[in-house]
């Protein structure tokens, strides 16, 4: 963890990068920016229907929250501040990916994954477990079947 004073340097840099990078989408796609002592929140809704909205919330706790594809991963550590704006361009960009790993026999729903290219060779993801436990029987055959989002612009 930073100190809270290089933190909050820092993340006031990297929020105007956002705000910026927030300004010209507006032809394609609703933001919404909102902020208070203990967080700041940029919601996306593309205007396109098979693009990728996200909401992306920074604390002030060293933390953020990302709500993408579908999925919300809670309370992942800020790690680089220059992640954020990647991410929202990858995001905008199209290139996002939804997997869904399935029991192959059955189709039981095993696994969500997010995965979003910030570029070549760095990708974040996210991933959820659905069923409870590991069971082997189930994890024996597996597909996977993906879902790329569109790019906000056309």
């Amino acid at each position: 963890m930073l100190p809270d004073d290089v933190y909050r340097d820092r993340l006031e840099q990297t929020l105007v990068e956002l705000e910026a990078w927030a300004s010209p989408i507006h032809d394609c796609a609703d933001v919404d920016i909102a902020a208070s002592q203990r967080y700041w929140r940029i919601s996306v809704a593309p205007k396109i229907e098979a693009a990728c909205p996200f909401e992306l919330m920074i604390k002030a706790d060293q933390t953020f929250t990302l709500r993408l594809a579908g999925e919300v991963y809670e309370d992942r550590p800020v790690d680089r501040f220059d992640f954020f704006l990647k991410l929202v361009d990858a995001i905008a960009a199209g290139h996002v990916d939804r997997i869904e790993t399935r029991n192959a026999q059955t189709g039981v729903l095993l696994a969500i994954e997010t995965r979003v290219e910030l570029k070549a060779g760095w990708d974040w993801i996210g991933e959820r477990r659905v069923t409870p436990r590991r069971i082997p029987a189930l994890e024996a055959e597996e597909e996977r079947r993906a879902h790329r989002f569109l790019p906000y612009r056309r």
